[in-house]
């Protein structure tokens, strides 16, 4: 109960607001009688203290001491009934009362201080029990709103009649999710409070909204959260004034109790029909359907259709290594939290390319399916424009939402049944990238190299033959251990050819000659037999392109 109202009661009527007056908006919730010097120690916050100031007589200096102390604490006022043992409040005690916004009632003598205990007492617990009253009946037309099938837009057309203005839901992320169509928001100031919101914590309470003018209708936004496990929202209010009504903030409160279970419902459908959505890309990738028709047919419900030509781009994050076995329930939780926000992201991303796509979760990764005629297009710098498009949806995530993400991107296909192929050649096109500690990349595939197939293979098993290749180096200085391998190398390089070999190294072709002579008498290996020249080329890749 607001101390405004209180002083309404009969008791109270006649008390004359000598300072604090900025302060009436205070709430009361409870009302005490000071008789003691000490009860500094016994103040409450939202407390109404009476005194008759018989504590402090003869101390006029500790009323001063009073009264800051009772602000600091949060207590809604001070009530003291004069012409008994105080003829007046002290100016300083007026004077640090209105510094502090802190409510100084000056008491009559129609009422003993215990009728006034009494009937302030009396009016708090009646305007409790119709709180508590209107709480309950609000919550009943909420919930029967659920019981009868309606859904969200009817629960908020409701709040918006209950409390008198216009009321929005907001997503996580400040996304619309809801608005009230009975009273209707001002989109734009909306959109000027979500701009300003996007920079700072929120909290239950409320905000004003800045540089809003007369004619947006609203000066302040009423916030209240909706309490659900995964991805909660917001319910906001917008009205003219800035102070919440005691009713209000309690219909606010209902209905974000049912909204949450509400959300959680509409939630716990869409987490079913991913459920499918994955099941069904499941068992497309690993061949368990049998025809184009069947692949149609089925995958029509998640908006797969035909096209003349699509890409399958694996997209995931940077930070993200695969499941990790034996991880327990919380980090489980966490990954699929941060799994579920980046589908929606990425939903929303790939919304904006203004073409049609369907978007697949598997693991951790996100696997889209976008038409290649239209992102490609038939100029040679499709695929540039494509890299671009990508790393700007990479920048937005970068900046918005702290999401360092790449891409692995498979070849066009024709066919739907080609998609699990695509799929592969996209995976791959992904892990490539990822082996060379890349970030933020765009991996297209191709057909793997030489190279890129040795690296497939672990490390301590190259070492191994790198060790085996050049073990009967081990003498040799390790200048002209490089040496060898330039010469060797530019040697395979022109298919064993002398002059070639010398022009390519600016030497004589004696010289040529006489290295390959000595590698063939200080090693035993045979530069120009087939085994051993294999050998040897291969060790070169190893040692030099792979850095090993």
């Amino acid at each position: 109960m607001l101390l405004k109202d209180l002083i309404q009661i009969p008791a109270l009527q006649n008390a004359r607001l000598t300072a604090g007056a900025e302060g009436l908006n205070r709430s009361v919730n409870s009302v005490n009688i000071m008789d003691v010097p000490d009860t500094n120690r016994l103040l409450k916050p939202n407390e109404l203290l009476l005194t008759t100031d018989y504590a402090l007589k003869g101390h006029p200096e500790s009323l001063d001491t009073l009264v800051s102390h009772m602000a600091q604490t949060g207590c809604a006022g001070l009530a003291i009934k004069t012409n008994r043992f105080l003829e007046e409040i002290p100016s300083s005690v007026l004077a640090e009362a209105n510094r502090l916004q802190f409510p100084l009632l000056e008491l009559p003598l129609d009422y003993s201080l215990g009728e006034v205990l009494n009937g302030a007492l009396s009016s708090i617990l009646q305007n409790k029990t119709e709180e508590l009253s209107y709480a309950l009946d609000t919550h009943h037309t909420f919930f029967n709103l659920i019981l009868n099938g309606e859904g969200l837009s009817e629960i908020v057309d409701k709040l918006a009649q209950l409390i008198a203005n216009p009321v929005v839901i907001l997503g996580s992320k400040l996304e619309l999710i809801s608005l009230s169509s009975t009273v209707k928001p001002n989109i734009h100031l909306l959109n000027k409070w979500i701009s300003q919101a996007a920079k700072q914590q929120l909290a239950p309470g409320v905000y004003p909204i800045m540089n809003a003018l007369p004619s947006d209708g609203a000066c302040y936004v009423f916030l209240q959260p909706i309490p659900t496990p995964q991805r909660p929202g917001y319910i906001i209010a917008f009205s003219k004034e800035g102070v919440m009504r005691k009713l209000h903030a309690l219909a606010l409160e209902q209905a974000a109790h049912v909204l949450g279970f509400e959300l959680l419902k509409t939630q716990a459908v869409k987490d079913r029909a991913r459920r499918f959505k994955i099941e069904f890309f499941t068992e497309l990738i690993q061949g368990e359907m049998a025809s184009e028709q069947e692949i149609i047919h089925r995958g029509k419900q998640y908006g797969l259709f035909p096209a003349e030509s699509m890409l399958c781009v694996v997209c995931g994050r940077d930070t993200d290594e695969g499941t990790v076995a034996g991880q327990d329930h919380a980090e489980a939780e966490r990954r699929a939290r941060e799994n579920d926000s980046l589908y929606h992201s990425l939903t929303k991303e790939f919304g904006r390319l203004g073409m049609p796509f369907v978007l697949f979760t598997l693991k951790d990764k996100c696997i889209a399916l976008l038409s290649a005629k239209e992102l490609l297009g038939s100029s040679a710098d499709g695929k540039l424009r494509l890299s671009q498009l990508l790393a700007g949806i990479s920048e937005r995530l970068s900046g918005e939402e702290d999401i360092s993400l790449s891409y692995g991107i498979s070849a066009p296909i024709n066919k739907l049944a080609d998609i699990p192929n695509a799929y592969k050649q996209a995976l791959d096109a992904y892990r490539l990238g990822r082996s060379h500690n890349k970030q933020r990349f765009v991996q297209y595939y191709h057909t793997k190299e030489f190279t890129d197939l040795l690296r497939q293979i672990p490390v301590d098993d190259l070492q191994k033959f790198l060790q085996e290749t050049f073990e009967t180096w081990s003498g040799i200085d390790e200048s002209e251990q490089r040496e060898w391998r330039k010469t060797l190398r530019v040697f395979y390089d022109n298919q064993c050819h002398i002059g070639e070999t010398a022009k390519g190294l600016y030497i004589h072709r004696n010289t040529v000659l006489y290295r390959l002579n000595r590698i063939e008498q200080q090693t035993g290996l045979q530069v120009r037999n087939p085994s051993d020249s294999l050998r040897i080329r291969i060790a070169l890749l190893i040692k030099d392109d792979l850095a090993i």
